[in-house]
This record gives C-alpha cells, structure tokens and sequence, in this order.
C-alpha cells in the first residue's frame, strides 16, 4: 500500500508539473539533466548551459557564457564548417535530430556526440535563439570502431590463408632462381645489383604475406619473466642504424629498478620495432628525436613510452590509428594493428597521444607478475 501511495503521489506531481509548471522547478529539473543543454543567441554565443555541460566538458558555466559556440567544436568541424551548416538547417527544418558529431573539452579531449538543435522563436516570431542538447555517445562509438577493427581482422583472416597460399609457393621459387642465377652468374656480369633489388622485393612480399597471417593469427606465445629495459634495449639495436642514416638521435630513459613482466620477448619486439619504423618514417626527411622510457606503471603495471617529435598525428585520425589497414603514409596500415594485437594478448593496453606539429607519443602498459593460461 505504501508503494502504490508514493506512486500516486508521484503521478500527481508530475501532473501538476505539467499542467501547472513551476518555473523554478523546470529550472532545476533541466540543470540536472545528465545530457548537456545549452542555449546560445542568434549569433551563436552562449546564453546558458546546465551541470550536465559542465560535466561533459570541464568549463563552468561561468567560463562558458558568453563564448562562441565554436569554442566546442574541434578544428575539423570548424573547417568543414560545421557551425553555418547547422545554423542554415535549423532554420530551415525548426530542428535537428540525433546530428552525430564530435565536441572538444576544455582540457583538449574529444568528445563523441549526438545533438537535437532546435530554433526558438519569440511569441512574435523573431528568432531568439537555439537550443541544444548534446548526448555523450563515446562508449556506443568506441564499441562501433571495435567491432569494425573485429570484422576487418576477420576479413584479414579470410583472405590470408589464400595469400598465403597462393604467393608463397611462386615466391619461394622465383627467390631460390634469383639466388642461383646471382651465386652462378651475376655475380661475374652486370646485373648484379639488380639481382639483388629483386631477391630484397620478393622478400619484401614474402613478409607481408606473414604479417597478414600473423595478424589473423598470431603465432603462438610464449610467456616467460622477462625484462621490459632488455626488450627495449634489443630492438632499439635493430633500427639504430637505420635512425642514424635519417638523423634521428635515439634517446633511452630506463628506469633500472623494473619488476619483470611475462611477456613474449620477440612479440613485444615486434611491437617496438613497429612504433620506431613508425617514427622513422614520420622523421625521416627532417630528422629528431626518438625517445623510449620505461617506468612503473602503478597497480603492478610497467610503461613503455616510445614518442618523437616528428610531425605529429591528425587529430581526426587518432581514432583509427590501430585499425587494420588504415595509412596515411602509404603503408600498409598492419604494423600498429598488429601491434595493438599483441599488446592486447599480454592483458595490456596502447594508447596514443599526439598533436600536430608536436610528434606523437605511445604508451604501452603490459602487467608484472600476471600469469598466462
């Protein structure tokens, strides 16, 4: 009885609310509201916003009236411009539903959103202003792009076998004929260095064609405790004279006192040596610095940093740097796909962080003293 009397109770109130609405109650009902509200003029300032604004994107209230709109928008959207777009569309429409984009933080993050905009109108009919109310859909999107990395993976399972399949045999042919035609003969005539260009591309197909497999899957691990400054220090030894032919100084920050880790040496590895191409070849018509630090990561966890400053990562492209197949420098969009895949088979993480014109940093963080069954 004393539940369907609390809910009667509620019933009435909410009846009253709408049929009678207090002013000061709808007030406080909106600030609360988990979703961001904010209301802007007619040339796009900021008129109001509630907690919920101030929660999404770390600006007070007090910071926020008065700004621009834009200050919430990334710089994408500012030149795709975004802002007259929507502006023009509500006009038009009265409204904008469920418009999925993104919203910048005060602290510089990005946002994942969904905004209903809505023109207001005075009782006269004069434009007044816009509302809007903007959704946190960051997890639903991070969720989305996991289950496209899985897919392409999957599609990259599909097909290696068959590459595999298909140019193994023939590339280990025409690698065994080059091999006897530059022992027998090119080594007495000519040809020789071109011999050796096409012994070093049939090689080169060779091992994209493992990498595909491996990215499908990835051989065997095996754990054993493992020291995170030798793994560093052995793959820094593999790429330093590529570095040094590019002018890139390799700096080495290891903290010595490091709990082991159980970790597949060749496979962490490979992750190193996949960040360090990486950097190489964002530096490697300026040159710069190549820096690797290792440190505890705190709860039993020990951190890799692996950053240069090279010219950095767009900011629009962060979310897909480890999607199998994505590149913006011509390669094959594998190697940080790989690398995020092995990193996850430790029970570890990779993140990136980068800006512009100020390089571009990775931190790996794989757990000490974790058993793999």
């Amino acid at each position: 009885m004393l539940s369907q009397w609390r809910l009667a109770t509620f019933r009435d109130r909410m009846t009253q609310i709408a049929t009678q609405p207090d002013p000061a109650l709808v007030a406080a009902i909106l600030d609360m509201a988990a979703d961001a509200i904010i209301c802007v003029g007619p040339d796009d300032h900021i008129l109001s916003c509630n907690r919920g604004s101030e929660k999404m994107f770390g600006w007070t209230a007090q910071e926020l009236v008065g700004k621009p709109f834009a200050v919430l928008l990334p710089e994408e959207e500012l030149a795709r411009g975004e802002i007259d777009w929507m502006r023009r569309t509500t006009n038009a429409q009265g409204a904008i539903r469920d418009f999925e984009t993104r919203r910048k933080a005060k602290d510089g993050r990005i946002v994942d959103v969904s905004i209903t905009r809505t023109v207001v109108h005075d009782d006269s009919g004069n434009l007044i202003g816009y509302s809007a109310i903007l959704r946190d859909i960051s997890d639903r999107k991070r969720i989305e792009r996991q289950l496209l990395t899985a897919e392409r993976l999957a599609t990259a399972g599909q097909v290696a076998a068959g590459v595999a399949h298909e140019i193994g045999a023939p590339l280990t042919a025409i690698s065994v004929a080059v091999d006897h035609m530059l022992q027998s003969r090119c080594n007495f005539c000519g040809g020789g260095e071109e011999m050796q260009v096409l012994l070093s591309q049939t090689d080169r197909i060779a091992k994209l064609a493992r990498r595909l497999v491996n990215l499908a899957k990835p051989a065997g691990l095996v754990f054993t405790p493992t020291s995170a400054n030798e793994v560093v220090e052995q793959a820094t030894s593999l790429v330093q004279p590529q570095l040094s032919r590019h002018r890139i100084r390799l700096e080495l920050v290891l903290e010595p006192e490091l709990p082991a880790i159980h970790a597949d040496e060749a496979q962490l590895q490979q992750v190193l040596i996949n960040l360090f191409l990486n950097a190489l070849r964002a530096m490697a018509d300026t040159g710069g610095l190549l820096k690797i630090t290792t440190s505890p990561g705190g709860s039993d966890m020990v951190e890799i940093v692996v950053s240069d400053n090279g010219p950095g990562i767009a900011e629009a492209d962060l979310p897909h740097i480890f999607t199998p197949f994505f590149s913006r420098s011509g390669g094959t969009g594998l190697g940080l796909a790989l690398a995020a895949q092995i990193v996850k088979s430790h029970r570890g993480t990779i993140d990136v962080a980068s800006r512009v014109g100020h390089g571009a940093s990775f931190t790996i963080r794989i757990p000490a003293s974790v058993s793999h069954d």
